[in-house]
């Protein structure tokens, strides 16, 4: 009798929670599908007034040198217009101080240079979770980036000029000489200035139109609190003002994952979002890897990373990094770089413990979920559990108050054409609750006939 006892139990937990427990482990792409509305590009932008002395051909040691080139020829020896140009633009480049004079006047230009980086909403009402490094860069480097951006506009603006004025057009590799010219002409002879710096943040949501195609929504951003680059505490809380409520993602609560735990990377890595073959579109879908921790180590401040083999690249700074539940358990933050391929090595990246992470979250916000992300993600739960008719109720009352929620479009669609497929297997509820009530009847009467006699 207790042998019976514990079967039909077991036939009734089954039964009844078996779907419960099928959702406690979705699979990748309904994490993906889930979490993605709520991870975000971060963007910054720093504006400033680039100073900088036009420069001129110094019109006599040019003459010179053409007097030179043609003193060539009367020695019988043959030159093609190429390679006068070649002679010329050799001369620029070894001796440019001699062949270019700074004018008094001075070329003005507004420079913007945009830096990016990835994030995650913790909260409905927009707070976003980065990297410091991503809002906060030093001087130095916004210096470097300006100078580089400034040099590339004026250098290409000084070589069109010079093929207008000569009424030719420069090969490849006559323009990368010029360039290395200008390089030394601007580093050595006349500095740039900058004014009016201007510095702005602003964090680029994923959204979709009446057509299911996706669009990027761009807010405003202000840091409310934040740590430092590495090897400091690579942390920054920013917020945002949204006209509606936001997905979120639900932060987890063990501090230290062990090694050997699943780990899933969300952001936008700079070779897919710069890639030129790659529409613009592409770029508001965040990427998804795929990994293990591979081991814990300390910073040189002593405090804890974790080591994992997901592939990260530039533009993933900031990104969260999810176990199989599809809960934060980091935020991607550095990889090592590779001395031989002079770039990251693969499989060797790190990020910050949530244990870091919940320091800089205020214990005043209020993580909780939108109903509209969770009118999804309960949709989303469904239709990787094939019951495509609950799922498309669910996406089509999302539709009636936030049509354009990420993905929304999509899944609608795919359930729609699932249930004409006859794919759908939702339970037939009816049955379902009798057969679910009639085994609970027989498990109390068992009890009642074996321990309460």
């Amino acid at each position: 009798m207790r042998s019976l006892f514990l079967l039909v139990g077991w036939l009734g937990f089954s039964m009844v929670f078996g779907a419960s427990l099928q959702a406690q482990g979705p699979d990748l792409a309904a994490q993906y599908a889930t979490n993605q509305p709520a991870v975000v590009m971060v963007k910054t932008e720093v504006s400033a007034e680039v100073n900088v002395a036009r420069i001129n051909i110094n019109g006599r040691a040019f003459n010179r040198l053409l007097d030179s080139i043609h003193d060539q020829e009367l020695d019988s020896i043959f030159l093609t217009p190429s390679q006068k140009l070649d002679i010329v633009l050799n001369a620029f480049y070894r001796q440019p101080r001699r062949y270019f004079t700074p004018e008094f006047n001075y070329f003005r230009h507004r420079e913007r240079v945009t830096a990016t980086g990835s994030g995650f909403l913790i909260s409905s009402d927009g707070y976003v979770l980065t990297n410091c490094h991503v809002v906060d860069e030093n001087e130095g480097e916004i210096k470097r980036r300006f100078i580089l951006s400034a040099f590339n506009f004026i250098t290409t603006t000084n070589i069109q000029a010079i093929e207008q004025a000569w009424a030719i057009q420069f090969t490849e590799q006559q323009r990368n000489l010029l360039n290395r010219t200008f390089a030394d002409v601007y580093s050595e002879m006349v500095p740039m200035e900058f004014e009016k710096l201007e510095k702005k943040l602003w964090v680029s949501f994923q959204m979709e139109d009446s057509h299911g195609i996706s669009v990027p929504l761009e807010l405003a951003a202000t840091i409310i609190k934040k740590g430092q680059a590495m090897p400091g505490k690579d942390v920054a809380l920013l917020k945002v003002d949204p006209p509606f409520q936001l997905a979120s993602l639900n932060l987890s609560l063990d501090s230290i994952p062990a090694v050997g735990t699943n780990s899933y990377v969300y952001g936008f890595p700079n070779p897919v979002a710069n890639n030129p073959y790659l529409s613009n579109v592409s770029a508001a879908a965040p990427s998804f890897t795929k990994g293990i921790v591979s081991s814990w180590k300390t910073t040189i401040h002593q405090w804890p990373v974790f080591q994992m083999d997901a592939t990260i690249n530039h533009g993933n700074s900031g990104g969260p990094v999810c176990n199989d539940k599809g809960e934060v358990i980091g935020m991607t933050t550095f990889g090592s770089l590779d001395d031989n391929a002079r770039g990251l090595a693969a499989g060797l990246n790190f990020a910050i413990p949530m244990s870091i992470v919940k320091e800089f979250i205020p214990d005043s916000i209020e993580l909780k979920k939108s109903p509209a992300y969770l009118e999804f993600s309960n949709g989303i739960k469904l239709f990787y559990r094939e019951h495509y008719k609950a799922a498309l109720a669910q996406f089509e009352r999302l539709h009636l108050y936030h049509q354009g929620f990420p993905g929304l479009e999509y899944y609608k669609t795919e359930a729609s054409k699932r249930i004409k497929e006859g794919r759908d297997q939702s339970p037939n509820s009816f049955f379902f609750y009798l057969i679910s009530f009639l085994i609970f009847g027989l498990f109390f009467w068992i009890v009642r006939r074996t321990y309460l006699k």
